[in-house]
C-alpha cells in the first residue's frame, strides 16, 4: 500500500471503531515480504501493534520481493516457513500469508508451493495453539473451482470441484483446500480462527515479476507496450479487489468474525478484453502515451484458470464492510505508483 492508501485504511477502521482492538498486541506474521504481507505489517504497525514479519529472504529476493521495511515496532526475521518457529513471549495474533500464488511458478516449483502453504499453516497453527493465540487464516476463491460458471455469486458454502493432477490445482488451489482443512482440525481443539478467502486482490506493492494479469499490465503501461488479452477475451471474468478494501475487510472478520469463512472481495465482475480497456485508458490518462490492445494466443504454458469469479460478500456486508475502490480507480492508484516502481 502507499502512504495514502494506508492513511485511507486507518480513517476506515476508526470509522468502524475496531482501530484500539489491535493496540499493544503481539502478531506473528510470515510471507511478511509479500504483497499482502507488506499491507498488514504496515497497518498493524500504524496501529501500535508488535509484529514478528517473518519470511525466508532468499526466496522473497528470487520472487522479486522488495527489502524488509523498517517500520516501528516491527521485528524482520529470516526464516523457512515450512520449519517450526520457536518463539518467547506472549502471541496474539497469527497470518500465515506465505504463499507462492504466481502462476509461472506453479509447474516448476509445484512441490515448494505446496510446502509453503501445508505446511506453513501447520506450523503457525501450533504456534496459536500453543500461545493461545487467534489466526486470521488467508484463504481464497480458487476454492471454488467453476462453481459460478451458471452467472450466480459464490457464496462460502459452495465449494467447487479442484483438480489435484492439474497444476494449478496441486500448487496452489488444493494446498489452500488443505490449509482450510487443518484449520477446521485445529479449531475443532479449540484454536481460535477466522478465516478470509480473497478474490483478486491487486494494487501496491505488487511485484512486476508476479505475472499475474494485474501486475502484467501494469507493466506493459509502463513500458509503452501493447496490452496483450489471451483470446477474444470474454472469459475468464473476474472481480477484482483494491488492496485498501482487502485490508479493511480482513481487519473486520479479524475482530468481528464468528470462526466461518468469510469472502473478501468486490463483486463487480469484468471480462479480460474490458480490463485491458481499462488499463489502455488509465495508462494513456497517466503517461501521454498512446496504448493498444492485442488479443493473442495463449501461451503453451498457459496454466488452465476458472472461467468465473464473483463473491457473494453478504456475510462480510454484515460486519460493517462496504467496497470503496471501485477498479477504474484502483488501477489509477496502481498504475500511479507502478510508473516508478516498475522502471
Amino acid at each position: 500500500m502507499t502512504n495514502s492508501d494506508l492513511a485511507e485504511v486507518l480513517e476506515r477502521l476508526r470509522a468502524l471503531g475496531v482501530d484500539r482492538t489491535f493496540a499493544g498486541k503481539r502478531v506473528v506474521c510470515t510471507g511478511a515480504r509479500g504483497f499482502l504481507g507488506q499491507a498488514f505489517a504496515r497497518t498493524f504497525s500504524a496501529l501500535g501493534a508488535e509484529v514478528v514479519a517473518i519470511d525466508r529472504y532468499a526466496l522473497a529476493q528470487e520472487m522479486g520481493a522488495a527489502p524488509p521495511a523498517e517500520l516501528p515496532g516491527v521485528e524482520n526475521v529470516d526464516h523457512d516457513v515450512t520449519k517450526p518457529f520457536p518463539l518467547w513471549g506472549r502471541v496474539d495474533y497469527v497470518l500465515p500469508l506465505a504463499a507462492i500464488a504466481s502462476p509461472v511458478h506453479y509447474a516448476k516449483r509445484s512441490l515448494v508451493c505446496h510446502d509453503v502453504i501445508v505446511q506453513g499453516t501447520r506450523n503457525m497453527l501450533e504456534l496459536a495453539g500453543a500461545k493461545g493465540a487467534t489466526m486470521l487464516l488467508p484463504s481464497t476463491s480458487e476454492l471454488y473451482g467453476d462453481s459460478g460458471w451458471g452467472g450466480s455469486a459464490m457464496r462460502e458454502e459452495n465449494l467447487g470441484p479442484l483438480d489435484p493432477w492439474d497444476v494449478r490445482g496441486r500448487a496452489y488451489d488444493v494446498p489452500k483446500l488443505c490449509a482450510e482443512a487443518l484449520a477446521a482440525i485445529f479449531a475443532a481443539a479449540g484454536v481460535k480462527i477466522q478465516t478470509v478467502r480473497y478474490f483478486n486482490v491487486f494494487g501496491p506493492p505488487m511485484s512486476r515479476h508476479d505475472y499475474r494479469v494485474m501486475s502484467r499490465f501494469a507493466a506493459a503501461v509502463v513500458d509503452g507496450l501493447p496490452l496483450q488479452v489471451h483470446g477474444f477475451g470474454d472469459y475468464p471474468t473476474r472481480s477484482f479487489c483494491y488492496v485498501t478494501d482487502a485490508i479493511v475487510g480482513s481487519f473486520l472478520v479479524l475482530a468481528r468474525g464468528d470462526g466461518r469463512p468469510y469472502n473478501v472481495g468486490n463483486p463487480d465482475e469484468h471480462s479480460m478484453r474490458r480490463l485491458a480497456s481499462l488499463f489502455a485508458e488509465v495508462g494513456e490518462e497517466i503517461t501521454g502515451r498512446t496504448l493498444t490492445v492485442e488479443h493473442v494466443e495463449p501461451p503453451a504454458a498457459y496454466v488452465k484458470q476458472p472461467r468465473r469469479r464473483r463473491p457473494d460478500i453478504t456475510r462480510l456486508l454484515g460486519l460493517g464492510f462496504e467496497p470503496r475502490v471501485g477498479l477504474r480507480v484502483g488501477i489509477g492508484r496502481l498504475l500511479s505508483w507502478a510508473v516508478e516502481a516498475y522502471k
